[in-house]
């Protein structure tokens, strides 16, 4: 990675590091130059993670974390600046999946998948909103999904908060512009990871999605890692609120 995408220097911290998206990302940035704190619950995970990571050259830290602990979500922030120095980056790519018929949801159902959806997203951003106010920068990178604008059956709770992290992206770069802080929004297509794939193993449901995706393919995690560097780095300083689809095509077809 050179000039506008080099991220030499700067210091990442990304929730959900241990698999799927929120680990290809923390790699991809890694990858550019970046120093990386990785957040998640297993610490076995990030351990191997953290291993890719040190491949490239970069510091890491590893936080364990459980994102529906706000005091946990907290920490993660000040953990990061305590272990490398500072804050410059924040991916929230920490998340819970629910599929169900939504007048079979329970409260239990609602409140677990707000608090790690919506819930940490909002105070991880209050969190290192703080230090990057302080310093007159900052970049953060939350992860929305094709159901912030897409109904799909059986995907009400988990779509209203994809909803409302794209709603909040928006709201946090009009607040937080002034501050020279950049906030916007990835949202995912189909991509084969651990939360998709159980719909996704279905053999006629996945042709299906193939079928409507332009591309041609289910999306891996790794295609969200080009588009965070860039969202991470000056590339994309004109850049704010702004939910970019990273989803083959699939929201226009």
């Amino acid at each position: 990675m050179r000039g506008t995408f080099d991220l030499s220097g700067k210091i990442a911290l990304i929730s959900g590091a241990s698999r799927g998206i929120g680990q290809a990302i923390a790699l991809a940035l890694a990858e550019a130059g970046a120093d990386v704190a990785l957040a998640a619950r297993s610490t076995d995970a990030l351990e191997a993670v953290a291993a890719e990571a040190r491949a490239h050259g970069c510091r890491v830290a590893i936080l364990p974390t459980d994102v529906t602990d706000l005091d946990q979500v907290r920490g993660m922030v000040d953990r990061t600046v305590e272990h490398l120095g500072r804050i410059d980056i924040l991916v929230n790519a920490a998340g819970v999946a629910q599929r169900s018929p939504t007048i079979d949801l329970t409260e239990a159902d609602f409140d677990r998948v707000y608090a790690a959806n919506i819930k940490a997203v909002t105070f991880a951003c209050a969190a290192a909103g703080k230090r990057f106010i302080a310093q007159g920068s900052g970049k953060v990178i939350n992860i929305a999904s094709l159901t912030a604008a897409l109904g799909l059956p059986g995907r009400a709770l988990y779509g209203s908060t994809k909803g409302a992290v794209a709603q909040l992206t928006r709201s946090l770069a009009v607040e937080w512009g002034p501050h020279g802080i950049c906030v916007n929004a990835i949202a995912p297509g189909w991509i084969d990871t651990a939360l998709a794939r159980p719909v996704l193993r279905d053999p006629a449901f996945r042709a299906q999605i193939i079928a409507r995706t332009p591309i041609g393919r289910v999306g891996e995690p790794d295609d969200l890692g080009g588009t965070a560097v860039f969202l991470a780095s000056s590339a994309s300083d004109f850049v704010t609120g702004q939910v970019l689809f990273v989803d083959g095509g699939y929201i226009s077809a």
